[in-house]
């Protein structure tokens, strides 16, 4: 029999087409394999049993870097076929699934670190099963022609290995050594003329390193800004060089070994540090052997494995190092040599690059561990653009041709998304888009990865919110595009993630969100099924004085919150008098349900944080407060929430909990009555799902929302409502912060078109 089969995946750049000759080599299966397009296209011509046990050895397989979506099969009348080849690829057909950046594998890494290899210490060393992918990807299919490696033409040597089907690097378009391909190159910022190379160049990064300077090096997906961990004068160079005042830097470390000495680590930590993507993962610190100003008092270290040959290079001779990403705060990562040679900084001492092109940026990814699962709180490098698969009608069921949809995401942490066919290719992580030049890479990759995957957007999903840069840059798109609700579309991008229909009692909790009255939400209870909502509940209003420095500084939302409560003999700031005034007359007063300002303002009571000098810093050190609680195991205060209907809607009262933190401040250990808001705000959203499955019978909740990265409420929240009888799904694939709208937009979008396509 002859069969054509075409295999959707993630099958290509990882090595695919040289795994599949062998395996019908081994089977006796004639044919040939080729990439078209974003799919693999296979003949396979043999006797029956042998075509069928090719095809179970390629559809069972683990392990091995490949992951098969769907299989087309396709029965051909007789041809004449003598041997199995790897054909030059076609360029046609439609985009499928793109791997994203592989880290060095550990046969490489042996290779790299053996004297007598003739890769031994190159510094971009790969094979058909690691090395760049989506970073170095000019366009499908993937070939090294197709790719920035095109630049280095191939010695002898690789070329044999290339083109040998017994290689491990047949077909590895990354194929390099210290012959040919990219080579090191180090340039000092006080002596811009001269070039070092190689060796001497990263023998020179290495000795700037030792005498606590700081040094540029080029990665995967742009530059790092790397420097010791330990030198507290150097920290604070680095500082000034991000213009990053408190925000923890991400510390790499050459192995888990070396990060139990700074950190606790769980086995699921240790597997999510291990994992093909390499994030940084956000582990609990043990002691204070780093510099203050590395972690800055955060109970977390941003903690990563190298993922580069280079990178595996430099941390073993110098132990940790701090590694982050190349620019000014809030700025794009810098990926080109240009821009970082010309960056003016007395901070910097030199940069460590070299001449393969990064075709796009992408930034590191950060996750944590919640509820024994991984989490991701910054989708990107490692991640991006593997798609979050969406629920599809069972095969042979009739469905409606779905358009291909644009989620355009929000403006904080923005990230948009692309839905086609069952698959949501969420994008790299961006930034605020109030920055112009983030906005700038977040259009060009909007057309980047429109042209790679061949979408062609239908209809474009944005937020609510009137003046947001991502919903104006999807509405000048002219295509007819849906808005929808903030906290809506948080929610939906957990249905999106574990496949739900609904009806399910969503709640978002997080920091703003434009609600659909016109007011600014942050505290939602939602009933949601298909593409509609109903606000079933939300946290009690309270007054906030509107404007970004509002949410900066929190003893201003405190101030607010207590005056509102009848809890002025609290208020001890001198800067009161202009703020009461101001909610008396009502001056650019805004009423706000939000969970991450009420957050603020009870850290700001205990006296545990005042300001945000970055995002969630108030939330985080009072996250921390009740963490040290349950280590410690100090009994918690309690701290009530209570909870009343208001016409139809249920709502949650803060006023009862911030009187308690009140009168325990200054007489209870401050970690007591930061553990017992937490619980007693986890309780309040459990008695909060209890009502409204009774009035709804509803017993699926899902969590989403900025404030569910917070572990002590999360955790809490979770075991409560488990306790009761419900079923609890959060973000995991996407951040629950809104770094995963996106998601929720196109799962909304394609729920709406359905609706509307059944009503016509």
């Amino acid at each position: 029999m002859t069969l054509k089969i075409n295999v959707y995946g993630i099958v290509q750049g990882v090595g695919f087409r040289p795994l599949v000759y062998h395996m019908a080599k081994k089977e006796g299966v004639r044919g040939t394999v080729r990439n078209v397009g974003g799919y693999v296209e296979i003949i396979a011509q043999g006797e029956k049993g042998a075509v069928g046990r090719f095809l179970t050895v390629l559809s069972d397989s683990k392990d091995l870097g490949y992951e098969i979506i769907k299989l087309e099969k396709e029965e051909l009348s007789l041809l004449e076929l003598n041997d199995f080849l790897i054909l030059k690829s076609g360029d046609f057909g439609e985009a499928s699934v793109i791997p994203p950046d592989l880290p060095v594998c550990t046969t490489c890494q042996k290779e790299l670190l053996n004297l007598s290899d003739r890769r031994y210490h190159n510094p971009f060393i790969s094979c058909m099963s690691c090395g760049p992918r989506f970073t170095i990807m000019e366009r499908l299919p993937y070939d090294r022609d197709q790719t920035t490696m095109v630049d280095f033409t191939m010695c002898s040597q690789c070329n044999e290995e290339y083109t040998s089907p017994e290689s491990r690097r047949f077909h590895a378009q990354t194929i390099s050594c210290n012959d040919c391909g990219p080579s090191l190159f180090y340039r000092d910022k006080l002596d811009g003329e001269k070039e070092l190379f190689e060796e001497e160049a990263f023998d020179k990064a290495v000795s700037v390193l030792l005498e606590g300077k700081i040094v540029a090096v080029k990665g995967i997906g742009g530059y790092h800004l790397v420097c010791s961990p330990f030198r507290e004068d150097t920290v604070n160079k680095l500082r000034n060089l991000k213009g990053r005042e408190e925000k923890p830097f991400a510390v790499m470390f050459p192995s888990i070994s070396e990060i139990k000495k700074y950190c606790r680590v769980t086995k699921e930590e240790i597997s999510l540090l291990e994992s093909r993507p390499r994030p940084i993962v956000l582990l609990q610190r043990e002691g204070d052997y780093m510099a203050y100003s590395t972690n800055r008092g955060s109970m977390y270290c941003g903690a990563f494995l190298p993922y580069t040959p280079l990178q595996i290079m430099l941390t073993r001779r110098l132990g940790p190092l701090i590694m982050t990403s190349a620019n000014r705060s809030s700025q794009p990562i810098i990926r080109e040599e240009e821009p970082m040679m010309s960056l003016l900084s007395k901070e910097l001492q030199g940069v460590l690059y070299n001449k393969r092109r990064i075709h796009r940026s992408v930034d590191d990814s950060v996750a944590k561990i919640m509820d024994g699962k991984p989490q991701l709180i910054r989708r990107s490098r490692g991640y991006v653009p593997y798609p979050v698969f969406l629920s599809t009608k069972a095969e042979g069921e009739k469905r409606a041709e779905e358009p291909c949809i644009f989620g355009a995401g929000g403006d904080l942490k923005a990230a948009f998304c692309f839905y086609e066919k069952g698959s949501a290719v969420v994008s790299q992580y961006f930034g605020d888009l109030e920055e112009s030049q983030v906005m700038e890479d977040y259009e060009n990759s909007f057309v980047d990865i429109k042209e790679l995957f061949r979408f062609q957007p239908e209809l474009a999903v944005c937020d609510l919110h009137p003046n947001y840069h991502s919903a104006r840059y999807a509405r000048s798109l002219n295509l007819p595009f849906l808005e929808v609700q903030h906290h809506h579309a948080h929610i939906a991008s957990v249905m999106a993630e574990h496949h739900l229909e609904g009806p399910v009692i969503g709640v978002a909790m997080d920091g703003t969100g434009y609600g659909t009255d016109g007011t600014i939400w942050g505290g939602e209870f939602l009933i949601c099924q298909d593409s509609e909502f109903i606000r079933a509940g939300h946290i009690t209003p309270f007054p906030i004085l509107g404007g970004d420095q509002s949410m900066r500084e929190a003893w201003k939302t405190a101030i607010c919150c207590l005056a509102h409560w009848e809890l002025q003999e609290y208020i001890t700031d001198d800067r009161s008098n202009l703020i009461l005034s101001a909610l008396k007359h009502h001056i650019n007063v805004i009423n706000s349900s939000s969970a991450g300002r009420l957050f603020d303002a009870a850290s700001s009571v205990l006296s545990i944080a005042q300001e945000n000098s970055y995002e969630g810093e108030c939330a985080s050190l009072f996250e921390k407060s009740g963490l040290s609680a349950i280590q410690k195991q100090i009994k918690p205060v309690s701290v009530p929430f209570s909870i009343s209907k208001v016409g139809n809607v249920w709502e949650l009262n803060p006023k009862t909990a911030f009187a308690v933190l009140c009168e325990g401040r200054g007489k209870v250990d401050v970690r007591a009555l930061s553990l017992g808001f937490h619980i007693g705000f986890a309780n309040g959203i459990v008695s909060v799902c209890e009502k409204l499955r009774a009035q709804h019978g509803i017993s699926t909740v899902c969590l989403s929302g900025g404030v569910f990265q917070n572990t002590v409420l999360t955790e809490h929240a979770v075991r409560f409502l488990r306790e009761k009888g419900f079923q609890v799904y959060m973000n995991l694939s996407v951040p629950p912060n809104d770094g995963g709208i996106s998601l929720g937009q196109v799962y909304l979008g394609r729920k709406y078109l359905e609706t509307f396509h059944q009503t016509r």
